[in-house]
């Protein structure tokens, strides 16, 4: 099992044209992917498991990832990601996760536009039904360096993952919650 440190910040983002421009300006872009996640859990463990399947439109690639925050600091998400599986097999990937006693909390999709950034960091602009966020991936200093090239400080970062802050936009806008988030027609919890 292949275990990485992942280091990123997320930020709000309001105005998706100005965003690209801005990142532009500081990085180039690689491609675009669409994304659909499906996160597997059990009741009061933190660590769990994303079932991701990625086309970038050449092609199509299936993970399962164990995920789990290890620290925050100077507002920079510190996780840790172990792959337990890689392949082009959904079929694969469900009987690894099976096998692991957890069950699917929830899904979302999303389309993240991916950028190498200065100072060997990664940024990518994520759309999701509910909103579009920018994540800096790098080296702690290179993070907050990348950021203020953005026009963001400290105080905007956002610790909040997705499924939370998909929570607090269905609470902010009076909605019920989906078990299964899409762009156009969602399901039901």
């Amino acid at each position: 099992m292949a275990h990485k440190l992942e280091e990123e910040i997320k930020l709000a983002v309001q105005d998706i044209p100005a965003m690209l421009s801005k990142i532009r300006s500081v990085a180039k872009y690689v491609r675009i992917e669409y994304l659909r996640d499906v996160i597997y859990g059990a009741s009061g463990e933190k660590k769990k498991i994303r079932l991701r399947i990625q086309d970038n439109f050449e092609f199509r690639l299936v993970d399962a990832t164990y995920k789990y925050r290890v620290a925050v600091e100077e507002g920079v998400k510190k996780e840790i990601e172990e792959t337990l599986y890689k392949g082009n097999s959904c079929e694969d990937a469900l009987k690894i996760i099976s096998s692991q006693g957890l069950i699917e909390e929830n899904s979302y999709e999303k389309t993240r536009v991916i950028f190498a950034g200065p100072h060997d960091t990664e940024i990518t602009l994520d759309i999701y039904p509910y909103g579009a966020w920018v994540e800096i991936e790098g080296e702690s200093s290179k993070i907050h360096e990348v950021a203020k090239q953005l026009g963001f400080s400290q105080k905007e970062y956002i610790e909040t993952g997705a499924d939370d802050l998909y929570l607090e936009w269905i609470k902010k806008h009076n909605l019920p919650e989906m078990w299964d988030v899409r762009f156009g027609l969602n399901g039901n919890k």
